[in-house]
């Protein structure tokens, strides 16, 4: 028999099949010994047919994950066909047949990488007896892979064993994986992990693959800001691109593959690149104050939902109180598992099940802008409060367009030119500075020291994520790729404050989104307002109003029921958008003189 038809299993697997047949007996009240040799064939393949029910009821429970490759192919590669669009798939072409060294797949989301390796790649080296190890960054995209593996190479094979109703040898069916020493999936952290223990073994585990295919590779330098062990994983994984084959994939990483192609590390016809595909985007608008932005949430209807991406932790519950202050229930907040505050908020399983937002609006962190992808008809708008074009490409890359009419609206945050300005000063303080002074330490040690003891390096220190305090050593270390992705930063931000920050934002991202940009729909009391210019009321029927249409409450006030405005609120409120109010005495009938209000426009 080949190899395909007859299975020794391991691991228990026997048992497990015992255990089934012992459970299927006691069910249904048999006697092995009563049974005629007819009925014990008969019940046999009753067996059988529940261990097969029985797996596959198990594995549609277990079966959470949305496949990167459909069940159902479709024509095209990947996993939402489009008209004129095209997959990694057909630019490789059969070029990785010949492929070594450095290969970069330079392409967005939804273009099909992780698609060819897991239906192109791995069918080929499983026929050449050769081994993929795949690199994710996320434990969730490492799982939606493996799961994927598993459909992939599900194949039913049969072994012999002994069964005490038959009395006999008898060949049983199972399910076996023939990727399983094929491929392998791990997440980067675990890499790393491997490394702090066991140098030499991680290594030399590296070396036993022929392909090592580092998927969402801008984590090397995005995830380094939080991450003291990037520099390893990326150091091991560059001792091996002369002698493998060394795959990197990502959305966002352009800047750091040009860079590459610059200084010729790329050998020819090994970088294939594909643009974004942003059609999906209806529309583009800047948003300017908090009162923007939870104007944006209050217009979702019924049955649409709404992603929101915030810069803290501090952000991320005003924003939750805010929305709950109004009555607005329907709120998920989530942040990464591996901070102390994630206790306060809800786990991922609770806001994304199978692709699908589960509450209409959800507030998070940079926890989910990669390794997750949303398959949701109902999202209709992304907002996104950060900065960085590459973090908001890969924010934008998690809405996977069901077909041409899934459509969502885009906000974005306006910087100004002085929180640009600050963003660069923070950079150069926090990030640069010690590394410029940590440099010199190779040069002068006396210079380090001096500047161990200025006044503020502690503090500055503290904020650091380029030169870090190493407790296995009890010495300060130089992070490379940290301090990348501050230089990388500080170019974008240079950049933005040279040509305009809206404009080189969106080109960074991708230029067909220049020509999607919006005027933002004006708050529902502006509306209100520009059609009642000049009317005379008196202040309660405004206040009625300010506070209905515009949610203008007193900031002090700390109770659910918020109170009405008072006339400071009210009109800073109004001056942040252009207007003001004016006020009169009137006499009215009977002598009485009552003061009057109303709503002018400022002059620009």
């Amino acid at each position: 028999m080949s190899d395909e038809k007859t299975h020794w299993p391991f691991g228990g697997f026997y048992l497990k099949l015992s255990e089934a047949q012992q459970e299927y007996e006691r069910e249904q009240h048999i006697d092995p010994a009563s049974l005629t040799e007819k009925e014990r064939q008969q019940k046999l393949q009753e067996i059988l047919d529940y261990i097969t029910a029985s797996r596959k009821r198990k594995k549609d429970a277990d079966e959470q994950l949305d496949p990167i490759v459909p069940e159902e192919e479709s024509e095209t590669a990947g996993a939402t066909p489009q008209p004129a669009k095209q997959y990694i798939t057909d630019l490789v072409g059969e070029d990785y047949k010949n492929w070594h060294g450095i290969v970069v797949l330079d392409a967005g989301t939804n273009s099909g990488k992780t698609y060819f390796i897991l239906k192109t790649l791995l069918p080929w080296a499983y026929e050449h007896r050769k081994s993929i190890l795949v690199l994710c960054n996320r434990d969730a995209l490492r799982n939606q892979i493996e799961c994927d593996v598993n459909r992939l190479g599900r194949i039913e094979v049969s072994y012999e064993d002994y069964d005490p109703v038959l009395g006999g040898i008898v060949n049983k069916p199972a399910i076996d994986n023939k990727y399983e020493h094929t491929i392998c999936v791990e997440t980067y952290q675990w890499l790393e992990t491997f490394l702090q223990r066991n140098e030499d073994a991680a290594k030399t585990y590296l070396r036993s693959f022929d392909y090592i295919v580092s998927d969402e590779y801008h984590y090397m330098v995005t995830d380094a800001s939080f991450n003291d062990h990037v520099d390893a994983s990326y150091e091991a994984i560059k001792e091996l691109w002369a002698t493998k084959t060394c795959i990197f994939m990502s959305a966002t990483a352009r800047p750091f593959f040009d860079y590459w192609e610059l200084r010729k590390m790329i050998p020819e016809g090994q970088h294939y690149r594909l643009p974004m595909d942003y059609r999906f985007v209806s529309s583009v608008k800047f948003f300017y104050r908090d009162d923007d932005e939870l104007d944006i949430i209050r217009r979702v209807q019924p049955g649409e939902k709404i992603l929101v991406f915030v810069n803290t932790i501090a952000k991320l519950r005003k924003l939750r109180d805010s929305l709950k202050a109004e009555g607005i229930e329907d709120v998920a907040c989530l942040c990464s598992k591996y901070r102390q505050e994630a206790a306060e908020f809800d786990k991922l399983d609770d806001v994304l099940v199978g692709n699908v937002l589960q509450h209409q609006v959800t507030l998070t962190t940079t926890t989910l802008y990669n390794g997750v992808d949303m398959k949701d008809r109902a999202l209709k708008y992304i907002v996104s409060e950060l900065w960085n074009p590459l973090v908001n490409a890969q924010i934008l890359g998690r809405k996977r367009p069901l077909d041409e009419g899934d459509t969502c609206a885009v906000y974005l945050l306006h910087y100004p030119k002085e929180r640009l300005e600050g963003e660069v000063e923070k950079i150069q303080k926090y990030q640069l500075g010690p590394v410029e002074a940590y440099r010199k330490w190779f040069d002068d040690r006396k210079a380090w020291k001096a500047y161990l003891h200025q006044p503020e390096t502690v503090e500055i220190l503290k904020k650091s994520h380029t030169v870090v305090l190493d407790p296995r050593e009890g010495e300060y270390c130089w992070r490379k790729r940290a301090t990348l992705q501050a230089r990388v930063e500080r170019v974008f931000l240079l950049k933005m404050l040279e040509q305009g920050y809206q404009t080189e934002l969106l080109k960074k991202v991708d230029e067909s989104l220049l020509a999607k940009v919006e005027r933002l729909d004006p708050p529902l009391l502006l509306e209100y307002l520009n059609a009642h210019l000049n009317e005379e009321r008196y202040y309660q029927d405004w206040q009625k109003i300010f506070f209905e249409l515009g949610h203008i409450y007193n900031k002090a006030d700390g109770h659910a029921e918020k109170s009405l405005p008072s006339y400071t609120f009210a009109r800073q409120w109004l001056q942040q958008y252009g207007y003001d109010l004016g006020s009169k005495q009137k006499r009215f009938e009977a002598g009485q003189k009552k003061m009057v209000w109303w709503v002018t426009k400022l002059e620009n």
